[in-house]
C-alpha cells in the first residue's frame, strides 16, 4: 500500500478545495493515485450533492450589479439553508462570481447560468462547481433561486439592495437615459425592495393576472346578499379599487411620501426631461420566498 504523505494530501486539498479526511480516503482508496483520488473526490462529491439537492433553501444573499452607463442591470439571488453558510467565503465569493457571470453573458434563468463555464479556468460549468461545493466544503444545498437581467438602449435599470443582502429590487424604466430616471429608478428599486403597502405583482393594473382579479372579485362579493344589484357593483368595484391600489406598482402610494404615488414619480420625471418615462419591468427577490 502506497504511503499517503501530509505533503500529498495538502496538494490535494488545495487542488479540490475538498475536506482533508475526505482527501486522505481518497488518496487510501486511490492507492496514492493523485489522479484517480481527484476523480475519486469529485464522483463522491457529485453523489452527495444529488442527496442534498432537495433539501429546503430558506437562507442565502442577493446581490446586483448595473453598468456604468446604467443601461444594464442584475439581480441574483443565491440560496443555502443556513445563514452561517450564506457569511461563508466560499459562498460569497461564489455569489460575486454568478452575479458577475450573469452581467457578461445573456442569460435569463438559472439553467442558462447553470451551462455557462465557471471563470476559474478550469473548464467546469457552473452547475459542476456547485456540486461540488454542496459535495464538498459547503456540504448543504445551494442554488441560485432568482435571477434577473435587464438591458435597454433608450432608459435606465437601477437596483437597490437592502443592507442586510436579504432583499432587493431591479427596476428598468424607458424614455430617456437622462440622469433624472436614473434617479428615479433608484426610488422605485428602493420602494419595491421594501414591498409597502404590500408586494407589487404588476407594473399597472392591466398587468395583473386575471385569475388573481377574478378571486378578489368573488371575495369583494362575499357578504352582499340580498342588497341592490347596483350597490353591490359600488362595492365591489370600491374593492377592487383598493386591491389595485395595493398590487400595481405605479398606484401604489410611494414610501417616501404617502400622498404621492409611483405614477406621480414617473409624471414629474417625465417632465424634468422633456418626455414620458415609464416602468417596462421590475423584478424583487427576497431571501426565504418563492
Amino acid at each position: 500500500m502506497a504511503e499517503i504523505t501530509a505533503k500529498m494530501v495538502n496538494e490535494l486539498r488545495q487542488r479540490t478545495n475538498a475536506p482533508m479526511m475526505d482527501v486522505k480516503r481518497a488518496l487510501v482508496d486511490a492507492g496514492g493515485d493523485m489522479e484517480k483520488a481527484s476523480d475519486l473526490l469529485r464522483e463522491r462529491g457529485a453523489a452527495s450533492a444529488d442527496k442534498k439537492l432537495s433539501n429546503e433553501m430558506k437562507e442565502g444573499l442577493v446581490a446586483g450589479r448595473i453598468s456604468t452607463d446604467g443601461k444594464l442591470g442584475v439581480l441574483l439571488r443565491l440560496g443555502c439553508q443556513t445563514d452561517f453558510v450564506a457569511r461563508n467565503d466560499g459562498f460569497l465569493k461564489l455569489l460575486g462570481d454568478l452575479t458577475d457571470l450573469t452581467f457578461e453573458n445573456n442569460v435569463q434563468s438559472a439553467a442558462d447560468l447553470h451551462a455557462l463555464k465557471y471563470p476559474d479556468g478550469s473548464g467546469r460549468t457552473v452547475e459542476q462547481v456547485i456540486k461540488e461545493l454542496i459535495g464538498g466544503t459547503i456540504k448543504e444545498n445551494i442554488g441560485v433561486t432568482g435571477l434577473a437581467r435587464f438591458a435597454t438602449t433608450n432608459g435606465r435599470v437601477e437596483k437597490y439592495v437592502h443592507h442586510n443582502s436579504k432583499v432587493g429590487a431591479l427596476v428598468q424604466i424607458d424614455g430617456s437615459t437622462d440622469d433624472a430616471v436614473k434617479v428615479t429608478a433608484a426610488e422605485i428599486a428602493m420602494h419595491v425592495t421594501a414591498g409597502v403597502p404590500q408586494v407589487a405583482v404588476a407594473v399597472d393594473r392591466t398587468g395583473v393576472d386575471p385569475a388573481l382579479v377574478a378571486k378578489e372579485k368573488e371575495g369583494a362579493s362575499e357578504g352582499t346578499a340580498g342588497k341592490p344589484a347596483n350597490i353591490v357593483e359600488k362595492i365591489v368595484a370600491g374593492k377592487l379599487e383598493k386591491y389595485f391600489q395595493d398590487v400595481a406598482l405605479v398606484d401604489q402610494p410611494f414610501i417616501k411620501d404617502d400622498k404621492r404615488r409611483i405614477r406621480d414619480l414617473l409624471a414629474d420625471t417625465g417632465k424634468a426631461v422633456g418626455g414620458e418615462v415609464k416602468i417596462i419591468r421590475f423584478a424583487r427577490f427576497k431571501v426565504g420566498e418563492a
